[in-house]
């Protein structure tokens, strides 16, 4: 037998080993892989609602999650730091989405997390159409054979950070399949994008003015990270794309060593200038627990290594990550009844407050002058303002106070303020 052949032996024996569902932490669940192009697999894991108040599971919606990065893993980082039923150390969470929805983990794109290819000739994604058809490819085959039950269930695609843009390249795909074929593949109604880098020069523009006005550098830094964003700028109208991605690499760079170690993801984090961002605490610790315990539960019997971050997905990304996605953000609010929910911590710079408000108020849509023209609502739970938002049509966005760049993370329960609100209205 080839090394081909047995590398594939080995992927089917290991999806109808994992097949079904079991307990992890008392949690129903299920789990496997699925082939969205030859030689390339797609890991995912789904874990029932544990909601006591219905007849059946399907009787709550359905959320996919989509990891940042790129480069990151839902089944690792979203799954045990974020939303999931338990946390890195398997104690319970408090809050959990799957308390009040099923909810799906997808290791996107392949390469990342326990996705993974089966021969060194199959290619990485390099753009985010090859995304988007990756996740089609996937999710055909999980809602037609795998679940589906859900295929009349509520849908709602969550993508965090780099996790928006796949996020929407996803749903602008699965709506426009859906157009073509005239015929609707699930029961879709909401896109949701968490401090989400739909519009990166948007951001980039802002790190400037926010710098100085937030006392993080003087005029000099200030003229310095300006200048940078313009050749930015400069490049994207080239259409020089990995260049623009290369000023973005300088400007972080130069952010932090301006500001001795100022943490973009959440700027009242402690910090210093030999200390990594927050979100690279959780790194040790969770290719431990992928590689050894969750592997073992899962029968996961591949030499697959689950990495924290894989780099050679966000290299071949890298002409993709300056390009805007607003485009296709307009499309779904013109020509689908799709929910644009967006929300962003305030404390976040890298993906900030006032670039995700720019490229909302710079959307070309029918409601565009409504949306201009309407005044902000605060957002109040058990009598504490923990944001603001506000809502025209089918798109509405959140301002969450004391959270960064994850917002679950931070202030958890107003996201399933936002989660009640938003997919059981």
């Amino acid at each position: 037998m080839s090394v081909t052949s047995l590398v594939l032996f080995h992927v089917l024996l290991c999806i109808t080993c994992i097949q079904g569902r079991m307990g992890i932490g008392g949690t129903e669940q299920d789990w496997g892989y699925i082939t969205v192009r030859p030689n390339a697999h797609m890991f995912w894991w789904l874990y029932y609602t544990t909601y006591n108040n219905v007849s059946n599971y399907t009787d709550r919606p359905l959320i996919i999650w989509l990891q940042g990065g790129p480069g990151m893993a839902s089944s690792g980082y979203g799954n045990f730091v974020e939303v999931g039923p338990l946390d890195p150390l398997f104690e319970k969470r408090q809050g959990s989405f799957v308390d009040d929805f099923n909810v799906l983990f997808v290791d996107n794109p392949v390469g990342v997390g326990y996705s993974f290819t089966s021969d060194n000739e199959t290619k990485l994604v390099t753009n985010g159409d090859e995304i988007g058809e990756d996740l089609y490819n996937f999710f055909k085959e999980f809602i037609t054979m795998r679940h589906p039950e859900f295929k009349t269930v509520p849908m709602y695609v969550f993508g965090e950070s780099y996790g928006g843009k796949m996020a929407t390249e996803f749903v602008y795909k699965l709506t426009k399949k859906e157009k073509s074929s005239k015929g609707k593949l699930c029961n879709l109604k909401g896109l949701a994008l968490g401090d989400a880098y739909i519009s990166p020069l948007d951001y980039l523009n802002h790190y400037a003015p926010l710098a100085l006005n937030l006392g993080l550098v003087d005029k000099r830094g200030f003229t310095r990270i300006d200048e940078l964003a313009k050749q930015i700028q400069v490049l994207i109208n080239k259409k020089e794309f990995k260049k623009a991605s290369d000023i973005e690499n300088v400007i972080t760079d130069l952010l932090a060593f301006e500001t001795f170690g100022f943490d973009l993801n959440n700027f009242l984090a402690k910090m210093n200038s030999t200390k990594l961002p927050k979100v690279w605490d959780y790194m040790n610790l969770l290719e431990n627990v992928m590689n050894n315990k969750v592997k073992e539960a899962l029968n996961i019997e591949l030499n697959v290594t689950w990495k924290f971050f894989e780099n050679d997905l966000y290299d071949s990304l890298k002409g993709d990550l300056i390009k805007s996605v607003t485009h296709k953000v307009e499309a779904l609010l013109n020509n689908t009844d799709v929910k644009i929910i967006v929300y962003n911590g305030i404390l976040d710079f890298l993906v900030n407050t006032a670039g995700t408000i720019a490229w909302l108020d710079n959307l070309n849509w029918e409601g565009r002058e409504r949306w201009l023209n309407t005044s902000q609502t605060p957002l109040v739970v058990d009598e504490v303002t923990e944001g603001y938002f506000k809502r025209v049509d089918n798109l509405v966005f959140y301002a969450v106070l004391r959270a960064g760049h994850s917002v679950p993370i931070d202030n958890l329960p107003v996201v399933n303020e936002i989660l009640q609100l938003e997919l059981l209205d």
